[in-house]
C-alpha cells in the first residue's frame, strides 16, 4: 500500500508568512482536511481569507498577508 508522507502544513505556512510580503498572496490546494488546518493557522497569522471553496475529495483556499503586527505591551 501507498502511503503518502506529508510536511508539518503548520510549519509551512509559518515559514511562508516570514517570506511573503504584507499584501502578498497564496493560493493552497489540497484535500479539505488539509485546507482546514490551513485556514486555522492563517487567521492565527492575521492574514485574510479571500476565497475558501471546497468540493469532495480537495478544496482552494486563497489569502492574502496583511501588514499586522503586533502592538508593544503598555506599562501602567
Amino acid at each position: 500500500i501507498f502511503q503518502m508522507c506529508r510536511c508539518d502544513i503548520k510549519g509551512t505556512v509559518v515559514e511562508m508568512d516570514r517570506l511573503l510580503r504584507p499584501l502578498g498572496w497564496a493560493i493552497f490546494r489540497d484535500s479539505l482536511d488539509s485546507i482546514t488546518e490551513i485556514e486555522l493557522v492563517s487567521r492565527s497569522l492575521h492574514w485574510n481569507i479571500i476565497l475558501k471553496y471546497g468540493k469532495e475529495p480537495e478544496g482552494l483556499l486563497v489569502v492574502q498577508k496583511t501588514n499586522w503586527r503586533p502592538q508593544p505591551e503598555s506599562t501602567s
